[in-house]
């Protein structure tokens, strides 16, 4: 019966080596611990709430919030793939209309990332980055760049038919 019962383990994968004897086990997949700070503001200097950051890969951090609070702060906290703490990140308006306007999304280079702590096996470490004030622009609609493009509204668009 025990012989039995080794065969099975062994076919399904499983082995009685301690993790004393090979060091540790190694289940998971690849990872970083990544931190970030900002503060996000409207073109006015304005802090601005409702803004939420995520990589580049439209991941989002998940420990910690990564939406700015009445401030215009974010303190996030999130495990990702190896790289995500060279790329960039980006922050957008999840709000909407909600906090003074709906912003356009801004891409921001991570520079000036700090390790701190070194990583073994399948996690590479742990990283910090302040990437500063982040300043979000208004988003313009179709109808103002419309307008703004013709300089002035056009007859049509007052309801005069220049048709005669």
């Amino acid at each position: 019966m025990k012989r039995l019962i080794y065969i099975l383990f062994a076919l399904l994968g499983f082995g009685f080596a301690s993790c004393e004897e090979i060091g540790k086990a190694e289940y998971g997949v690849p990872h970083v611990s990544f931190k970030l700070k900002a503060h996000v503001v409207d073109e006015a200097g304005e802090p601005i709430q409702g803004i939420e950051v995520r990589t580049e890969d439209d991941e989002p951090f998940e420990y910690n919030t990564g939406i700015s609070d009445y401030q215009g702060n974010i303190d996030a906290y999130g495990g990702f793939w190896p790289g995500a703490e060279r790329g960039q990140v980006q922050f957008i308006d999840i709000d909407g209309e909600a906090n003074g306007g709906e912003y356009e999304t801004q891409l921001v280079k991570l520079t000036n990332v700090e390790q701190l702590e070194e990583g073994e096996s399948w996690y590479h470490g742990a990283y910090s980055v302040d990437v500063g004030t982040v300043v979000m622009k208004l988003k313009v609609s179709t109808d103002e760049e419309e307008n703004t493009e013709n300089g002035e509204n056009t007859d049509e668009e007052n309801g005069e038919n220049t048709d005669e």
